[in-house]
């Protein structure tokens, strides 16, 4: 082997002994950065101790540890990152939704509704003839992000309105719980052979009611915890207990999101018809000028049959609601005294909590539904 060869395999091994040192090193530092995030993703998922959490607390946890919640915010922000115009048409278009008889053709600065975030949906329009004033450049991509952006809204809501239902739940079986913790009056079993049985099995379905409820929570936060418990507070979402009979023509209220929705949806589809100024202008002004003016009929967007199935669907979890709070507190006021002294009393404390999980069940399909709860 010549000086040249040797050289070369000199240079050769040198090379490869820097370049296992710098893989080693490389590895062991990788090692580290994932070794540490797991220790904080376990610590985080508190598989020993109970997490305690305020309803607050607990709203702003699930915006980093719920997938769907993530992925919806993502895809919200991406639909709006470096695309002005997309906010403007959600903006624009959800509060064509909005319209007043009285605000309709009163003069108003464009911008100035447009300023306000998409979630605080503007409350009038501006003059239909400032609609072309948008952009001359809007495309087929631009509809598509702007029925994202209010896809992405859906979705978001419907996480928090799990976990609301979630909060509601745990409160009503922390309540019932200790009721059926509590002693006994002493001549119950006395009296009937049969208490003692009544009142376990009432204890045993509670407690496998709250380990439900406990693989619920631990899904919608995305981990194992030992246990929560969530402390009550005034961010909670409304129980509608004392409300009577709301006006529920109110359209700017009531699933006003989803009809968002379906209007951008329509206009998406009139722009791959035509070829407005802005997709979608002609169909809006329109249908707009003949609503309020009355010489031309507007044009219906949704199917007869979708409308009625929203307005039905809206009605009855109203009222069933209404019905299960009447029944719900008919019978926790005729059997509020403590401590249990038959199985009557334990049948009642069974119906309550029955009716209290399907009013809550009824309050989360309003809460999707009404606006106001959400502003």
């Amino acid at each position: 082997m010549n000086l040249t060869s040797l050289l070369a395999s000199g240079a050769l091994l040198a090379l490869t002994g820097c370049a296992q040192k710098q893989i080693t090193r490389s590895l062991a530092e990788t090692a580290v950065v994932e070794g540490v995030r797991y220790a904080h993703e376990v610590e985080a998922q508190s598989p020993f101790e109970t997490v305690e959490m305020r309803w607050i607390e607990a709203a702003e946890r699930i915006k980093t540890r719920n997938p769907e919640f993530v992925e919806a915010s993502r895809d919200h922000t991406q639909a709006l990152q470096g695309k002005p115009l997309v906010a403007e048409l959600a903006s624009e278009v959800k509060s064509t939704v909005k319209i007043s008889f009285g605000d309709i053709f009163e003069p108003q600065s464009l911008i100035d509704s447009l300023k306000a975030p998409t979630l605080e949906l503007p409350k009038r329009l501006a003059s239909i003839s400032k609609l072309k004033d948008l952009s001359h450049q809007v495309e087929q991509r631009e509809w598509e992000d702007a029925e994202a952006l209010v896809d992405a809204e859906i979705a978001m809501r419907k996480v928090q309105v799990r976990l609301h239902r979630l909060l509601r739940t745990g409160r009503l079986l922390e309540r019932e719980l200790a009721w059926a913790k509590a002693e006994p009056a002493p001549e119950a079993a006395k009296a009937d052979p049969k208490f003692n049985a009544a009142l376990n099995a009432w204890r045993s379905s509670l407690k496998k009611e709250r380990e439900k409820w406990l693989d619920s929570v631990r899904d919608l936060f995305d981990a194992e915890y030992h246990d929560v418990h969530f402390i009550p507070d005034d961010s909670g979402l409304p129980t509608y207990r004392e409300a009577e009979n709301p006006d529920l023509t109110q359209w700017q209220r009531w699933s006003h999101l989803s009809r968002s929705k379906v209007l951008i949806g329509h206009l998406s589809k009139a722009h791959q018809k035509s070829k407005p100024t802005i997709p979608g202008t002609d169909f809006v002004a329109n249908s707009l000028v003949g609503m309020f003016k009355g010489d031309k009929k507007p044009e219906k967007v949704r199917e007869t049959s979708e409308v009625r199935k929203e307005v039905r669907s809206l009605i009855q979890s109203w009222r069933l609601m209404k019905k299960d709070q009447e029944e719900a507190a008919r019978l926790e006021k005729e059997y509020q005294k403590r401590p249990i002294q038959n199985r009557g009393q334990i049948s009642a404390r069974q119906k309550i909590i029955q009716l209290r999980q399907d009013e809550i069940k009824q309050a989360a399909v309003v809460w999707m539904l009404d606006t106001k709860c959400w502003e």
